[in-house]
């Protein structure tokens, strides 16, 4: 894994990263925006690249998403599930995103669970445009700097731990793959044995 980290190009790993963080920024959930952000702090420690440029284009990317998410969700509130729509629309959310909606905003960069309600809500609810660019600016680069740095530091040796580890446990791995499909197949084997015994046999005589 290392080897074939190694191999691969900053540039299209800078510009996975920016991909990456723009779906996540914009509130798509599920992607994996780890995955070339480790690849960068391997290629930081090579010396094609540095932690900046990768600090940059991860926020560069999460900040446009979140920018294009608030505005996906101002111009298409109709389209959000109906108990969205009720949500951004009433007073309490209008009133917790006045009081916490810059809080929200930077800690929501983070935390999946927050990201999507609360950039959908941000755009729906008409939180202010000037407000939502500082705030989701800060939010990026405490989200990716945080990450990218850690990864830079820790992420090599997680990987080497991880390289290590492998050729040991690979063939717990393969017994347990085995076991598996061989209870799968015996599962198989016993329904479908048992399954023709019930049908084969002769209906009850009536009393």
């Amino acid at each position: 894994m290392t080897a074939w980290l190694d191999s691969l190009s900053p540039i299209w790993l800078h510009l996975t990263t920016f991909v990456m963080m723009f779906l996540e920024g914009m509130g798509v959930p599920g992607i994996p925006g780890v995955l070339p952000m480790l690849a960068l702090a391997e290629s930081i420690h090579n010396h094609h690249t540095t932690l900046l440029q990768a600090i940059l284009w991860g926020v560069a990317g999460n900040w446009a998403g979140s920018l294009v998410g608030y505005r996906l969700a101002a111009s298409a509130l109709r389209r959000l599930p109906a108990n969205w729509r009720r949500v951004a629309r009433s007073p309490r959310t209008a009133r917790l995103m006045r009081r916490w909606g810059g809080l929200l905003i930077i800690v929501s960069r983070t935390f999946g669970s927050l990201r999507t309600p609360v950039t959908l809500y941000a755009g729906a609810s008409g939180y202010r445009w000037r407000a939502y660019l500082v705030f989701s600016l800060l939010g990026a680069l405490l989200h990716v700097g945080v990450w990218q740095t850690l990864l830079y530091r820790f992420g090599p040796s997680i990987l080497q731990a991880f390289e290590r580890a492998q050729g040991r446990l690979l063939p717990y791995l393969l017994a347990l793959l085995a076991v598996v499909g061989a209870l799968w197949w015996a599962g198989r084997w016993w329904r479908g044995r048992h399954g023709h015994e019930l049908q084969d046999e002769p209906n009850s005589p009536e009393r």
